[in-house]
């Protein structure tokens, strides 16, 4: 009880969990964990398409293509910006 919302690299290093399933930025800034990878995670931005929303996905395409944006995501450890920008399914 009193755990509640904490981060499970949280719960770990105050000896309430002996395996805990987390991110890998926050399990590295606490010492004495070891961090392994399960999965890889993706996000999608979905959009109505219509000629109101037109100009918005032009902006977002821009950014999301953008060299800043990928040198940004991929300075942030444990992640990659490979596919940032890739259109996955449009109707």
């Amino acid at each position: 009880m009193g755990n509640e919302g904490q981060p499970p690299a949280t719960l770990h290093s105050k000896g309430c969990a002996d395996v805990a399933i987390g991110v890998e930025r926050l399990a590295k800034e606490l010492p004495g964990l070891a961090f392994v990878p399960l999965q890889t995670e993706w996000l999608d931005i979905a959009v109505e398409k219509s000629q109101r929303t037109a100009p918005l996905v032009r902006e977002i395409r821009k950014i999301a293509e953008s060299e800043s944006l990928h040198g940004a995501i991929d300075a942030i450890e444990g992640y990659e910006a490979a596919n940032t920008g890739t259109i996955v399914y449009e109707s």
